[in-house]
């Protein structure tokens, strides 16, 4: 794909490229909804839309087709704002559903801190007769802020698989009345892939913690979380498959102290390989519940933060077919549900079975 013609973009331009090389340009000073116009243009043969550095208002939803992509040049440089209150901003409910969908480069703007809004990124159920899920949705670089709903929501009945995000931050975005900053319904959907996630969001509208990631199904593989300010709960996870390499919690100014930072319900499959409590509190940092199996916890979970109870609440009774490790000691772990399995293995006393 060849690169953008350069002066379209300094005069605030936005310039779609097709695949066989046409090119279009649209000042979004003539149209309410200038991406969506853009991508229009390239909708049959598939081809990308490049944002100008500056500030781009749609009034959305932005629909992309199959094989498109919208482009910045810097989460801070080219900015994307969706004007319209209670509107997604990136909405996938084509049919087919769009996949080989690319956003890299530039900020995803709510329409404001005190204004209502849809969801950041929305793959919805279109109850469509044609069975296709979207696949291959990437996102490079990608700086979500300024919204007061979920950030990224996967709806029941569709199921993104072969996914892949490389950095996706989430700044003064209030999730509070919902049920996380990302919210992954669907019960599938698999090999999806986050690299870095980072989430320092607001609670000035709901007065109330953000939760991270609330996981119903699917694969979901994320190498580090990052989170400060008012987040809660970071994981919320049952029937799924979750595997975390790191998370950092660091909030401030709490409006709540969490029960646990990562509550595990029945019939997953999880690992985490390392926990940083930092700042503030929580009173568990895990919390398996009835029908728990199948997790892999660390021990290792230090920080300048308070762990107010203990590291580990068996708060259910677990199953007894599925075998969970955590590398740490007895005393780390407290009983409080009427669990008698013995299905979790304390690994830092020699395998000894609790419960």
């Amino acid at each position: 794909m060849a690169a953008p013609p350069s002066e379209p973009l300094t005069r605030g331009h936005i310039v779609a490229i097709g695949r066989d090389l046409e090119t279009t340009t649209v000042d979004p000073s003539d149209s309410e909804t200038p991406v969506q116009d853009a991508l229009d243009t390239v909708a049959e043969s598939g081809g990308r839309v490049y944002l100008p550095p500056g500030v781009v208002r749609d009034r959305g939803p932005i629909r992309p087709y199959r094989n498109t992509g919208i482009y910045g040049y810097g989460m801070n440089v080219s900015v994307l704002q969706i004007t319209r209150p209670n509107t997604d901003g990136i909405r996938f409910d084509r049919s087919p559903r769009a996949s080989r969908v690319q956003l890299d480069g530039f900020e995803l703007r709510g329409p404001g801190r005190d204004a209502d809004s849809g969801v950041a990124i929305h793959f919805c159920d279109n109850d469509s007769d044609t069975v296709t899920d979207p696949a291959d949705f990437y996102v490079g670089r990608l700086y979500c802020w300024a919204w007061n709903n979920t950030v990224y929501r996967v709806d029941e009945g569709v199921g993104p698989f072969q996914c892949r995000h490389d950095f996706l931050r989430m700044d003064d975005c209030d999730a509070g009345d919902e049920r996380a900053l990302i919210e992954w319904r669907a019960s599938y959907g698999p090999v999806n892939w986050f690299g870095t996630i980072v989430a320092y969001p607001s609670a000035d509208r709901s007065r109330a913690n953000s939760a991270l990631l609330h996981q119903r199904g699917g694969e979901l593989t994320v190498g580090d979380i990052t989170t400060g300010t008012t987040t809660g709960r970071l994981v919320d996870t049952r029937n799924g498959r979750l595997r975390v390499g790191r998370l950092h919690y660091e909030p401030v100014d709490q409006r709540g102290v969490p029960r646990s930072l990562v509550r595990i319900g029945p019939n997953g499959t999880t690992r985490f390989d390392d926990v940083l409590v930092d700042s503030e509190a929580v009173r568990y940092v895990y919390e398996l519940s009835r029908g728990a199996g199948n997790a892999t916890l660390s021990g290792s979970v230090g920080g300048r933060g308070t762990i107010r109870e203990n590291t580990v609440n068996v708060a259910g009774r677990l199953d007894p077919d599925r075998r969970s490790w955590y590398f740490g000691r007895s005393a780390d772990v407290d009983v409080t549900g009427s669990s008698g399995t013995g299905s979790l293995r304390v690994l830092g006393s020699a395998g000894e079975g609790l419960g």
